[in-house]
């Protein structure tokens, strides 16, 4: 019998939460240990985990056998905890986005390449049924060429202004476009080779936060296809559900369209009716499952097999250098080449 994997999470927010539970529960891992910066809530986790908290992860590797650590961390920091796991021999899952900048995902690309470790990043729209359905759709010879898609993911206006403390260091293209971006290279099979962009402020700035509202981006891709992408996280909190997702595409001879905001599940109470993504992760006697799950225990088998992970830290580089060219075209209000 094969050893347990050892796994440690860095980040106790929300999705680091998820992380934990599917470590607890795969039954080819142990969850050895969590860090966070936050010495309360990194002491309640580890108490209900039963596991070793730690404030900070150069400690925690030194002191715990560890094989895989999964960053959970804010977008804009996850670069230090991902470069400090590899340069302690561990593989990494990051959550999306590898980086907010293409300089430090080639450092995380390197580094891993140097110590041939892997580095896989939680993109998770890759493994929702519907993405996959449309993946096998728009592979089969009879769909023809893509001419031209459109990818939208919106996020209600409580995401940005409660449940981070960080949305004025990210944006709308960092935190959902980048999930967009990823898609688009992933089901078209074709690299983004320049954007064009505008965006606006003003229900951010109204709340003290210097990002941007909403962005739609013009991507023009090397076989001459083209999509467009539209992010914002400023929906009304009376939004059925926490966030909207719609996929068109139109080919030669196909067109698939796709929604996430009805999914089979509809509950209405005297104060709304809420449409939720029973697909996503759900908990059942505590133990969650669905696709948002699939990510972690697919990464554990490619690290216990020793195998190839669907996304890579190439992948993530490359969704980086298209949100990084993207902001540049906010600027200069002009195309930017990727």
């Amino acid at each position: 019998m094969m050893n347990k994997i050892r796994a440690a999470v860095v980040g106790a927010g929300i999705y680091g939460k998820h992380h934990m539970n599917a470590y607890r529960h795969n039954p080819d891992t142990v969850l050895v240990a969590i860090c966070d910066t936050d010495t309360e809530r990194c002491d309640d986790l580890a108490m209900t985990y039963g596991v070793i908290g730690y404030t900070r992860l150069d400690i925690l590797l030194q002191e715990e056998a560890i094989d895989v650590v999964s960053v959970a961390t804010p977008d804009p920091y996850h670069t230090e905890s991902i470069l400090t796991a590899l340069r302690h021999g561990k593989h990494v899952l990051a959550e999306k986005p590898l980086a907010t900048s293409v300089r430090e995902c080639e450092l995380i690309v390197e580094t891993a390449r140097q110590r041939d470790l892997l580095v896989g990043v939680d993109f998770h729209k890759r493994w929702d049924p519907a993405v996959m359905r449309i993946k096998a759709e728009l592979e089969k010879p009879e769909a023809g060429r893509i001419l031209r898609g459109h990818i939208s993911m919106d996020d209600v206006i409580s995401v940005p202004t409660e449940w981070l403390d960080w949305a004025g260091a990210s944006s709308p293209v960092w935190f959902l476009g980048s999930h967009c971006f990823d898609l688009v290279c992933h089901l078209s099979g074709q690299e983004v080779v320049s954007v064009y962009a505008v965006g606006q402020k003003r229900l951010m700035v109204e709340c003290g936060l210097d990002t941007f509202d909403s962005v739609q981006s013009l991507l023009t891709m090397a076989d001459g296809s083209s999509w467009v992408v539209e992010n914002s996280w400023v929906l009304s909190e009376g939004f059925p559900k926490d966030n909207d997702g719609r996929i068109d595409i139109l080919c030669e001879a196909t067109y698939i369209r796709s929604t996430s905001q009805h999914r089979g599940l509809e509950i209405t109470t005297p104060g709304m009716t809420l449409t939720p993504n029973s697909y996503f992760i759900n908990y059942r006697n505590g133990v969650a499952s669905g696709f948002g799950i699939d990510t972690i225990n697919d990464f554990v088998r490619a690290v216990r097999h020793k195998a190839p992970y669907p996304v890579t830290a190439e992948d993530g580089l490359a969704v980086s250098r298209i949100c990084e060219a993207v902001h540049r075209s906010l600027e200069s209000g002009k195309p930017e080449d990727v």
